[in-house]
């Protein structure tokens, strides 16, 4: 197969051949922007139906050729589960969500409903089926959008990165899931990077490099290379029980006076339990606080609330001692969201990493270095929009470098990020901290905590902050 996306100027998969036999597990892996995604998506038929690209090539699947048949026709044979499964969800109730497809499809009620009965018990639904899908956890929402995909009963199942946003309790409710599918039969295509959760479950694992099919494993012949020969392929794969934190450069004598400090911090929303209750932390430059909980325990508000962005219900905050309002947080910080897409606004990489910055002489040559490190300097003219999850993500961290501020808050910045891009992160942001930047993290990641941070918080559900260790997050 040959893939071009429109505007771009080079091909995203170059030769790249791929067959997978009925009931078989495969991995794809590889760098970011390597044509993992690509390749999920001429499988579900995103391409061509979807996305506008030249296409050469025959791509056959469940004994449809993508290029003919309509999207309706191969959606009944492959079930698709992306990255982030908001971006799936049709309906506002998990028992409505698991309803919709077949409802989509005019399957007749009484064998609808027995197929949701079936998907209920095979999948181990039933705490779920009452919810709110807006009340879910990541991991519950993955779990809740493999199901939909379920009820339709389809032969192959394609996933891309999906336990890219999850801690570890999702990760886990995924794995579940899959090894469900995996008992039953059915063929699963995966694209990932977090590979750990996945060593019992490949049958087969492609490497792939710059578009291409580089090498090929059986799963017990991947998962048995040694950690060097990942970090060689800028891979991710890691037993958390062996990490050992950084070398630890900061240190608090140089910086006497915290630069941020909350006292008694408190927020909730209208008529809900409290999110942050009676918080109190400090801070200090050149410090990177990792800021690590269960998803939806309410981290990335902490975050907003620090940096200005929601109004606590009770405490202060202060910056070098004083108290310091909204705006004045506002104009000391810059913010990494954890979905890019909401903060990425120029037609063009070079033209995003120039906007809102204030002129100075060597800006240009600034701009340059970043897209050079982040390699992305081949990328310059290319819409955001059109950049992979990973490219993104590293296009929103080089931003946060061109700004010079003094607070810096990323929310989960090595989501989508290969081996490779992962270090790079982890050295930027120690580089800035040793600037004298004040630096909070979330992240799930556990590779990326004991590299990085200097201390670790973790928020509980009762919304307090309890002091821990690298080697002892949960």
């Amino acid at each position: 197969m040959h893939v071009t996306y429109r505007n771009s100027n080079q091909e995203s998969l170059t030769g790249f051949s791929l067959n997978v036999q009925q009931g078989e597990f495969v991995v794809l892996t590889g760098k970011s922007g390597c044509g993992k995604t690509t390749v999920t998506r001429l499988v579900n038929s995103l391409i061509p139906n979807f996305f506008d690209v030249e296409l050469k090539g025959e791509v056959s699947v469940g004994g449809l050729d993508i290029k003919t048949a309509s999207i309706r026709e191969i959606s009944r044979k492959v079930g698709s589960v992306f990255q982030d499964p908001r971006s799936q969800f049709f309906t506002l109730h998990v028992r409505s969500e698991l309803a919709f497809p077949s409802e989509n499809y005019g399957v007749e009620r009484h064998a609808m409903q027995t197929q949701i009965k079936k998907t209920v018990q095979d999948l181990s639904l039933n705490g779920l089926l009452a919810r709110s899908i807006l009340a879910l956890s990541s991991g519950e929402k993955q779990k809740v959008a493999v199901a939909s995909a379920y009820t339709l009963e389809p032969e192959i199942y394609v996933l891309d990165e999906p336990s890219a946003n999850l801690d570890e309790i999702g990760t886990d409710q995924l794995c579940d899931i899959l090894k469900t599918l995996k008992a039953k039969g059915r063929t699963v295509i995966v694209s990932e990077h977090k590979l750990s959760y996945l060593k019992d479950l490949a049958d087969r694992v492609v490497f792939m490099e710059d578009g291409k099919w580089k090498e090929e494993f059986s799963g017990r012949d991947f998962f048995a290379k040694s950690s060097g020969w990942f970090r060689d392929r800028g891979l991710r794969y890691s037993d958390k029980t062996a990490l050992q934190p950084a070398a630890n450069a900061f240190c608090r004598q140089e910086n006497p006076t915290p630069f941020l400090q909350a006292v008694n911090l408190s927020f909730g929303y209208k008529r809900g339990k409290p999110i942050l209750d009676n918080i109190s932390l400090s801070a200090y430059r050149g410090e990177i606080t990792g800021i690590m909980g269960k998803n939806g325990i309410g981290k990335s508000t902490l975050l907003r609330v620090l940096m200005g962005l929601e109004k606590p219900k009770g405490g202060e905050i202060l910056i070098e001692g004083k108290k310091a309002g909204r705006e004045t947080r506002i104009q000391n910080s810059f913010y990494v969201m954890q979905d890019v897409d909401y903060q990425l606004f120029a037609p063009s990489v070079w033209e995003e990493m120039l906007l809102g910055c204030k002129a100075f002489p060597d800006i240009a040559a600034q701009a340059e270095k970043y897209l050079r490190f982040f390699q992305l300097e081949n990328y310059k003219d290319t819409h955001p929009a059109s950049l992979s999850g990973g490219q993104k993500q590293r296009l929103a961290i080089a931003l946060a470098c061109m700004r010079n501020t003094k607070l810096l808050f990323l929310d989960e910045p090595t989501s989508g990020l290969d081996g490779e891009n992962m270090a790079k992160v982890s050295r930027i942001i120690r580089k800035l901290a040793q600037e004298g930047r004040c630096i909070f993290v979330i992240s799930h990641d556990y590779e990326f905590a004991a590299n990085t941070f200097d201390k670790i918080l973790y928020l509980a559900a009762d919304g307090r902050l309890t002091r821990m260790t690298c080697n002892n997050q949960e």
